[in-house]
């Protein structure tokens, strides 16, 4: 896969968490401290977006689009309580954490890869937030697994088989 591929790939991810992002936002579901901390992370993801793009036009690439908010909406779980809001966005962060992190060792250049360890480290940072925020670890584990697997020498069959807050219920309201 090219680098601008993978900063595409990138990319479409980020327009998910915005979208995303809008439905919580929208529903009147969150607290206004929730709500503040929601718009937070949907700014960072915004400002994520704006640096793959220009990182894609800069290489002669075309910087995928947004789809419709509706068709990102399709494969939302059930989004009825705060608490399923709030487990929901800690599923994608955690998988925007990783899948970030994961690109890392594909980048051809290595500027890219910085940046998707950039990326990645923020998007850990919003997923250990909302673990915290919803009663969870905030560092479940050591070593941030990428798809269930540790990918280093140095994992452990304990590490592999950490709870990463993935299926941690969301409990309650994010208080500031």
């Amino acid at each position: 896969m090219s680098d601008i591929d993978l900063l595409n790939e990138s990319l479409a991810g980020e327009h998910f968490g915005i979208a995303a992002y809008d439905a919580a936002l929208g529903s009147g579901l969150l607290y206004e401290p929730t709500a503040d901390v929601a718009g937070a992370f949907q700014s960072d993801h915004k400002r994520h977006r704006d640096l793959l793009a220009e990182q894609i036009a800069a290489r002669g690439g075309t910087p995928v689009a947004a789809l419709a908010s509706d068709d990102y909406a399709k494969s939302y779980p059930p989004l009825t309580t705060a608490a399923e809001i709030l487990a929901y966005a800690t599923q994608l962060e955690a998988g925007a954490a990783r899948s970030s992190i994961a690109s890392v060792a594909d980048y051809e250049d290595r500027t890219l890869a910085l940046l998707a360890a950039q990326i990645g480290g923020v998007e850990a940072q919003h997923w250990a937030v909302l673990l915290a925020a919803t009663g969870g670890n905030p560092v479940p584990s050591p070593i941030i697994e990428l798809d269930g697997m540790a990918h280093t020498g140095f994992a452990t069959e304990s590490m592999m088989s950490a709870d990463t807050g993935d299926e941690h219920p969301a409990e309650m309201e994010m208080k500031s």
